[in-house]
């Protein structure tokens, strides 16, 4: 199949940050062909098979969202108004008590939001993550995905106990190889397996070094959270005698390879850490500052290490995750200009495809790389004048805008409509499977909140 968008507003993050004012597209099958002014591709490329009208149009790389938990939709409207109490009293609990059908329908309908607010590529990292694959395969999206693992007894952690379970562990870790042996590299390559720990709280030595060594034989990446608040480093002192980032890094964890989310909880002796073993970082900073934090990205990108910006989890308009990255750096440094409209683009693109590995193949507009795609109205109220493309993307773009996406050149959203799943019936059953499976943690903790003690 070969595509054609033309006469477009063409945002390319490329090396050079080049904007084509009248360009336009060429996909050949998965990759692109060309991308130039408008006269220059007709003249070199062969005729179209679909041509999509591009005038009035802002054409950008597909998100990619390097921190997600699709099923924790569960959780929207309520979580953030309980600050980090919601880790050991809601996520965790949950775990125990939700389906694997009601997850499942929670987390296709976020999966399906996310699709529509532009984001092309995922990393998703969940309890029983391995239900959202084959939705993820029909669905058309590209997606990192990692079964979150933990060995410690969570009814016991909720209340302030920590425990490792080695018979869970074992469990846990079977349930994330047998991801990876059914799905690495599946859906032509747009699925691929992780090894993803919960978190330092939640994982024995033995969890880490045993996800570093399934890593490195069959040569997957890894996620963990890490930093995410002062609760993490006083448990982990009392259980291991270091700080989360070295005990990360002492067994395996802290690597190229490693994407860890948040980092919003840092000294510098831990950024220290970051920048010595060159780890990636998720930033999300729209969840991290409904939690009232602001992580020190504009010193992880001094020192060298990745950037990529993730929604986490509840929140499916990946437009705010990119407003909130610049904004939150203002704030944080207490300069309007600390970060530009190209620099947040730049993270929700190119810097989520060094993350997971895949910035030779993802994250720009330029020929060779795959076709994985948005088309944006730049008509639509609120981004009329278009008088600086990128910057009316950052700042005033939303998921309704977003018209067309493509992944790896194939039509997945038209008409800003999903493609290939019934919205209404995606509503639906994930508000049905909602409401059950609170009744049952209800029921369980006497409260939405389990008690601490």
């Amino acid at each position: 199949m070969k595509t054609l968008i033309k006469d477009a507003t063409i945002l390319t993050v490329n090396e050079q940050s080049q904007v084509l004012d009248k360009g336009s597209v060429f996909i050949d099958g998965e990759s692109i062909l060309a991308v130039d002014e408008t006269e220059q591709v007709l003249a070199t490329c062969p005729s179209p098979d679909k041509t999509i009208d591009g005038r009035g149009k802002i054409v950008a790389p597909g998100f990619i969202s390097t921190h997600n938990h699709l099923g924790y939709t569960f959780f929207r409207g309520l979580s953030e108004e309980v600050g980090l109490r919601s880790v050991t009293g809601m996520y965790f609990p949950m775990g125990t008590v939700a389906t694997r059908a009601e997850r499942q329908a929670v987390g296709s309908l976020t999966c399906a939001e996310l699709l529509k607010s532009g984001v092309t590529t995922i990393v998703e990292m969940e309890e029983e993550a391995d239900v959202f694959a084959d939705f993820i395969e029909k669905i058309g999206i590209r997606a990192e995905v990692g079964v979150m693992i933990h060995d410690a007894d969570v009814d016991l952690m909720a209340r302030g106990t920590f425990r490792y379970d080695a018979g869970l562990r074992d469990t846990q870790l079977g349930q994330a190889i047998e991801l990876a042996e059914q799905w690495h590299g599946k859906a032509g390559g747009r699925i691929r397996a992780m090894m993803t720990p919960n978190m330092t709280i939640s994982s024995s030595p033995e969890l880490l070094r045993a996800c570093r060594s399934e890593a490195d034989r069959r040569g997957l990446r890894l996620s963990m959270h890490l930093g995410w608040g002062p609760e993490e480093v006083g448990i982990i002192d009392d259980l291991h005698g270091v700080t989360p980032f070295e005990y990360a890094r002492d067994h395996g964890l802290m690597a190229e390879d490693t994407i860890m989310a948040h980092c919003l909880y840092t000294n510098e002796a831990d950024q220290a850490v970051l920048a010595h073993s060159r780890t990636c970082v998720a930033h999300c900073p729209l969840m991290n500052s409904v939690r009232g934090h602001i992580a020190p990205i504009q010193t992880y990108l001094a020192n060298g290490n990745t950037v990529g910006l993730g929604i986490d989890n509840m929140f499916s308009d990946h437009f705010d995750v990119v407003r909130s990255a610049l904004l939150m750096a203002r704030v944080r440094a207490d300069d309007p200009l600390a970060m530009m409209a190209h620099d947040a683009l730049y993270l929700a693109t190119m810097g989520g495809a060094r993350s997971i590995g895949l910035d030779k193949q993802l994250g720009s507009i330029e020929p060779g790389k795959r076709a994985d795609l948005m088309v944006l109205n730049a008509r639509a109220f609120g981004l009329v004048p278009l008088l600086d493309p990128v910057a009316s993307l950052v700042y005033h773009a939303h998921s309704k805008d977003v018209e067309t996406v493509l992944v790896n050149g194939e039509l997945v959203v038209d008409g800003s409509e999903v493609l290939r799943y019934d919205a209404g019936r995606l509503v639906g059953e994930a508000e049905s499977a909602s409401h059950e499976a609170w009744a049952r943690f209800e029921h369980k903790y006497g409260a939405r909140l389990a008690p601490q003690s």
